[in-house]
């Protein structure tokens, strides 16, 4: 069962994803004609676009593998 912790690390991903795909959506449905909304838009997206790379680093990444051993090593100790 994932802990309170856990549940935190999702709803922060999911947060990243949808907002990143939102921004995308805007971005491609807008005429980007060099108003100021566009380019906050632009810039957003830029953010987006890093912290989505880290969320997708996370889950498939080392922190991913990091996060398994720790719980491996857990429940070793939970056993003993």
């Amino acid at each position: 069962m994932l802990s309170l912790n856990d549940w935190g690390r999702v709803l922060v991903s999911i947060i990243v994803v949808a907002g990143f795909l939102v921004i995308i959506v805007l971005v491609l449905t807008t005429k980007l004609q060099g108003t100021a909304t566009s380019e906050v838009l632009l810039v957003l997206l830029g953010a987006l676009a890093a912290a989505f790379g880290q969320v997708v680093s996370f889950w498939v990444g080392s922190s991913s593998s990091s996060a398994t051993k720790d719980a491996t090593i857990q429940d070793m100790a939970k056993k003993s």
